[in-house]
């Protein structure tokens, strides 16, 4: 960067070292290729650019050496030199490529927390809603809050005039579900993701918009919408009815991915009247989808040292075979082989003692801000039940969620061996929040 403050002189000798390099790749990767010719001609003018190099007052025999250097190369450098800028680049790319995926898999891995069963310590995806025009952020504003808060905004407006309709999927005798399908949605703008897609109706036109399958929709969307006063177009459509043909003002085929036979099938939509009268260009929806705090995960420490209670616990769910899926989850280390573990009201305990390690602990117990509390779960299907003491297997951890009443975790899936432990969060480095910085 400060190569404008050099000197002529200074900058021709760099250049010489450079056209060096180009020279010893194509002796080293080329001498059982030339002849003794060709060899010693190579070394020959190498030597007079290293002379060039050392002589301060003979640039312009420098310039000569170097271009007889280049001349000779381009000869006899085959793949080598003269080097192409796709070839170059295709190196740099896979040198890269291999740094980073040796680095991701012995020191430090960056993960994305998807889900809010960590909440309020780590955020995952959340959304952001808007009631009226008055609230919507300006372009610019979107802009920005995309760069800075990962904030991608969602504006689902009314395709025609008329009354909103719902499509419904026939699941029993009477009986209707609201239609979602899985869709492909796009991460980074280039990889395919699992995703959820929804729709509506209005005049015969449909209008649809997906988001990440792993966005809690319902909860963040259309209940804060509903919180804040503002209108959803299911406020009058249950997730689940029983119906007549009376509720409904037609039917609409879509095509759905069907999992067994791996095939598209079509499929028969009932559109269910709302009873709200919209006007083309009207706002149904107007949200930002906020991404997930995105961590660096430390995979070298526990290598040397045991994980402890009160850790942010990385692990792959592989091994856990109430999982039944291969992702990495975070949580937080309740328990180490031999600890017993259960809920006293609000309050973790770990071996008779009110749980220590971590600020959230504390937190829960006491139901401060915006943590709850600890929850048993008692009523729900679960594998650890932590009304009573719980012991820990030998080879294995318990972890759970610091937002309990919203976790899947080890009092759903059980515990979580040793081979599966990936690392520990060491700290938030997007997106630009007060949450930034070392990992809690």
């Amino acid at each position: 960067m400060f190569s404008v403050f050099k000197s002529e002189s200074s900058k021709l000798r760099e250049a010489a070292k450079n056209w060096l390099y180009h020279a010893g790749k194509v002796y080293h990767f080329r001498k059982d290729r030339l002849s003794e010719s060709e060899l010693a001609t190579l070394l020959s003018l190498s030597e007079e650019v290293k002379a060039g190099i050392k002589n301060k007052s003979a640039d312009s025999r420098l310039r000569n050496s170097i271009e007889s250097l280049k001349a000779h190369m381009e000869l006899v450098g085959g793949n080598y030199y003269p080097r192409g800028s796709l070839a170059e680049n295709v190196e740099f790319f896979f040198a890269a490529l291999i740094i980073y995926v040796g680095f991701t898999t012995f020191f430090i891995k960056p993960f994305k927390i998807p889900t809010n069963s960590m909440w309020p310590t780590y955020y995952g995806m959340t959304g952001e809603v808007y009631k009226d025009e008055a609230e919507k952020p300006s372009a610019l504003t979107r802009a920005f809050r995309f760069v800075t808060f990962g904030a991608s905004h969602y504006e689902v407006k009314a395709p025609a005039s008329g009354e909103l309709l719902v499509p419904m999927l026939q699941v029993g005798n009477g009986i209707y579900e609201l239609f979602q399908k899985p869709a492909n949605v796009k991460r980074y703008f280039v990889i395919n993701s699992p995703g959820i897609e929804r729709s509506f109706y209005v005049n015969g036109e449909r209008v649809s918009f997906k988001y990440p399958a792993d966005f809690v929709f319902d909860r963040e969307v259309v209940q804060r919408l509903q919180e804040k006063g503002g209108e959803t177009p299911y406020d009058r459509v249950p997730s689940r009815i029983r119906a007549n043909s009376n509720s409904f003002a037609g039917t609409a085929t879509e095509t759905v991915y069907d999992s067994r036979s791996g095939k598209n099938v079509q499929v028969t939509l009932h559109l269910l009247r709302t009873g709200r009268q919209v006007e083309e260009g009207e706002s149904l929806l107007s949200f930002d989808l906020m991404t997930g705090d995105q961590l660096f995960v430390d995979r070298m420490s526990y290598h040397f040292v045991s994980p402890k209670v009160g850790d942010g616990f990385v692990f792959k769910t592989d091994l856990i075979p109430a999982v039944a899926e291969d992702k990495f989850y975070i949580k937080r280390l309740v328990g180490t082989e031999g600890d017993k573990v259960r809920i006293d009201g609000s309050t973790l305990m770990v071996n008779g003692e009110p749980a220590e390690g971590s600020v959230a602990f504390e937190k829960n117990a006491k139901q401060e801000g915006l943590y709850r509390g600890y929850t048993t779960m008692e009523g729900n299907r679960i594998s650890v039940d932590l009304s009573t003491d719980q012991t820990v297997p030998e080879g294995h951890f318990f972890a759970i969620g610091d937002n309990s009443y919203n976790s899947s975790d080890g009092r759903v899936w059980g515990y979580v061996p040793q081979d599966a432990v990936v690392g520990r969060p060491v700290m938030i480095y997007y997106p630009i929040t007060k949450r930034f910085g070392l990992a809690k």
